[in-house]
């Protein structure tokens, strides 16, 4: 007999931890920290015994889906990761970072001692379009999903109640166009698909028409000497920016203006990057099989330690500042908001979604000041974003990559918000005839 159930990211986007037992062997797909609104449910039980779980798989490295590894790990879970080895490498850095971050909390689930222990476990690799047997009825593969670097779909085959059977867990999509990434690669097969809905009724703006956007609102910011401060996540958004700033480079529209990176975990996850590049398009591996680095230009400057941050302020003149978090919920950002948000020829440039309970999204809506770090601050300066570089499969995105799957018994929906879920549900029904269901947490399917 085999199971599904739910452990997170079923009516909402972070927590994501699915369980699946297949007879006597019990897996786990990702063990992801609830963010924003549901945080506080980090503290509660996980639902089911860490201790019974066979094998732990990473779908990709961000927080939401795996922030509770340590946790889990602390709690008694001793089976094998199972993940790409740019997942790996990438959960190293994000994981201390984020212990370093929660033990500074009233009550840390769990702190930097317990993360060593947790990537010990890791180290069962698998690559996209690659197998993995993990026992005699079940056979794992990997697809790379174009979510960003290492990230996959999973598709685990097994043989139960006396017929071969196949599910697919999405892990995150990304669009279809991405600015460094390889493109989505896909199942085509399976029986039950478990997909990601972050952007279920959403349909987002072009990606050249962001990224014309993009480079316009800074230089027209720079050209009437503003500094440019640029709230991003470490993790593949700054590896984009720094992309498309090379390019203005070379253009020479940066000449003389200092680029700030302003983040050590970012400068950290670019080094990582460059290891891995067979798992860019093919715009940035000309780059790097010309010899040239896609990530560094000559106004570039990495502002490794605190006091290094401290002195970009004493540059008057016009320049760029690339700091996280990318939501400004703490991090370096915060400070350069408090110095830059107060002059009208400044430009604070918002490059990812900003949940609602944020100061990212308090400081987009701001009409006359924000609140950060316990203080107002007159905002004065542009306020503005660029909407078409998510990470995650727009509506149109989400229906192409479950057409591509043949033989399916039930689409089920996980990882997004009511609205979003009930809109897709509908446009799978009426655009692939297809049976869908919304999942809820902790319910229990029989697969």
């Amino acid at each position: 007999m085999a199971f599904y159930k739910s452990y997170g990211a079923a009516g909402e986007v972070t927590g994501s931890c699915h369980y699946l037992e297949i007879g006597k062997v019990k897996i786990l797909i990702d063990c992801g920290m609830f963010q924003g609104d549901e945080e506080e449910m980090n503290h509660e039980p996980f639902g089911f015994n860490p201790q019974n779980i066979d094998y732990l798989i990473v779908t990709h490295a961000h927080l939401d889906h795996i922030g509770r590894i340590p946790l889990l790990v602390k709690q008694g879970f001793k089976g094998k990761i199972i993940s790409t080895r740019a997942s790996y490498n990438i959960a190293q850095l994000m994981l201390k970072n984020s212990a370093a971050i929660i033990e500074t909390h009233k009550e840390p689930i769990y702190t930097t001692k317990d993360v060593d222990p947790a990537l010990a476990l890791f180290g069962t690799f698998l690559e996209p379009d690659k197998n993995l047997k993990i026992s005699k009825e079940i056979k794992i593969s990997f697809k790379n999903v174009g979510h960003f670097l290492g990230a996959v779909s999973v598709k685990i085959k097994f043989f139960d109640e006396g017929i071969n059977k196949s599910v697919v867990f999405s892990g995150d999509i990304g669009q279809s166009k991405r600015i460094i990434t390889a493109p989505v690669k896909h199942f085509r097969k399976a029986n039950y698909v478990f997909v990601e809905s972050t952007y279920g009724h959403s349909i987002h703006q072009n990606l050249s028409i962001s990224v014309k956007e993009f480079k316009n609102k800074i230089l027209n910011t720079l050209n009437h000497g503003g500094t440019v401060v640029i709230p991003s996540f470490a993790l593949e958004r700054t590896q984009e920016i720094l992309f498309l700033l090379k390019q203005l480079s070379e253009k020479g529209k940066l000449e003389g203006i200092p680029v700030y990176l302003d983040s050590p975990l970012a400068i950290n996850v670019t080094k990582t990057f460059k290891n891995y590049p067979k798992l860019f398009n093919t715009k940035v591996t000309k780059y790097i099989k010309n010899g040239d680095d896609p990530f560094d230009f000559d106004e570039l400057i990495q502002t490794y330690t605190k006091e290094a941050s401290q002195k970009i302020e004493s540059h008057k003149g016009p320049k760029i500042i690339i700091a996280g978090s990318g939501m400004c919920q703490g991090g370096r950002v915060s400070y350069h908001l408090i110095r830059y948000l107060q002059d009208k020829k400044n430009l604070v440039l918002f490059v990812g979604f900003q949940v609602h309970s944020t100061v990212g999204n308090k400081v987009l809506h701001a009409k006359h000041e924000a609140h950060i770090l316990g203080m107002n601050i007159p905002v004065h300066a542009q306020i503005s974003s660029v909407s078409g570089f998510s990470a995650h499969a727009d509506q149109h995105d989400l229906i192409d990559w479950l057409n591509y799957i043949k033989g399916v018994n039930c689409v089920y929906l996980v990882h997004s918000e009511e609205p979003q879920l009930k809109v897709l549900k509908e446009k799978v029904k009426t655009k692939l005839q297809n049976k869908v269901h919304i999942v809820k947490m902790h319910e229990q399917i029989h697969l």
